[in-house]
């Protein structure tokens, strides 16, 4: 008979409650069950029943009932050593895990835009670096989802949607027509929109992945313009506008780093993205990731950065760069 039970509920035989241990651990330290549901906040009857359970989980007696008290068998006295010795290894378990938690040490994986990655972030990465030279920092693309794993923080151009994710709002990046001096003093500087639209016209391919980003203002003029170059690459849309290779939406933040380079052409023709850091949360505590994502957060700055708000500020107000604009 007994047989055929385990048979019928083998996952039943193999389960264990741990809080019986703790139970039992109690029971032995204060030599009675009343002291020992005292000292765990139960009643003794719970105490008494959950022993008994035990030893008949372990097929033998722990402790011997006296009117004073309990005194442990020799099975007792060997299972007191397995559970002094589990409780050990799980502080040693807590203080090892729990220190590398608050340490500012160790892998933290981080994905962003190549874009921002290349052309922003590392400007100041080198003193982030410098200053926590013990955190190994492993920076990916944020749209290669194979490459290192999951990630303990990214930077996404998406609303958050998936609620086990931690999110918290970095800015907006604004997107205007750009194009380099060179390219101006080689074909002129176009009187509007329309004339723009039939220059050389190049296009990130990776916001059409994600249409939602842009306004269906952007998509209208997307559809006459017959672009030179297409790229999923920023570093190779903005070298070849730097170098008078085309016009091209660009985000403002690079009228600050190249006002003697580029030209903004305002023709009343932008468009915003906002984007946020996501943490994962069974690393969002760890001292580590706290330390890059303060980093990140000090890399968008609003206040000191103005072309990151997530209102739109013209580069006129922080940069030096020339503006073409519309003329009649």
């Amino acid at each position: 008979m007994m047989g055929s039970q385990e048979t019928k509920n083998p996952v039943r035989r193999n389960a264990f409650d741990w809080d019986d241990l703790q139970i039992f651990h109690a029971v032995a330290t204060t030599g009675s069950m009343n002291a020992a549901a005292a000292a765990l906040g139960m009643q003794q009857p719970t105490v008494s029943k959950r022993m008994k359970q035990l030893e008949g989980r372990l097929g033998s007696i722990l402790v011997e009932r006296h009117n004073e008290g309990v005194t442990l068998t020799p099975a007792g006295e060997s299972a007191l050593d397995y559970v002094l010795t589990m409780q050990r290894s799980a502080k040693q378990l807590e203080a090892t895990l729990g220190g590398l938690d608050r340490e500012v040490k160790g892998d933290v994986t981080l994905r962003v835009s190549d874009g921002l990655a290349s052309y922003w972030m590392s400007r100041t990465l080198p003193e982030f670096l410098r200053v926590n030279p013990e955190i190994n920092l492993h920076l990916y693309r944020g749209d290669l989802g194979g490459n290192g794993g999951p990630a303990d923080l990214s930077i996404t151009f998406l609303p958050e949607k998936d609620m086990e994710m931690r999110a918290e709002s970095l800015g907006a990046l604004h997107y205007m027509p750009f194009a380099s001096r060179e390219f101006i003093n080689t074909y002129g500087a176009p009187k509007n929109q329309h004339e723009a639209a039939g220059l050389r016209f190049m296009k990130m391919v990776a916001w059409q992945r994600e249409h939602e980003l842009w306004a269906d203002r952007v998509g209208a003029v997307d559809a006459y313009i017959d672009y030179s170059l297409r790229t999923d690459v920023s570093s190779v849309l903005f070298e070849t506008l730097r170098h008078g290779g085309g016009v091209a939406m660009a985000p403002t933040y690079l009228a600050a780093l190249y006002p003697d380079e580029l030209v903004v052409l305002d023709y009343d023709f932008k468009q915003s993205v906002r984007f946020w850091l996501k943490y994962q949360p069974e690393s969002a505590k760890a001292a580590r990731v706290k330390r890059v994502g303060s980093w990140v957060k000090e890399c968008f700055d609003r206040q000191s950065q103005p072309w990151f708000r997530q209102e739109f500020v013209h580069p006129r107000e922080f940069s030096e760069i020339e503006i073409v604009s519309a003329r009649d």
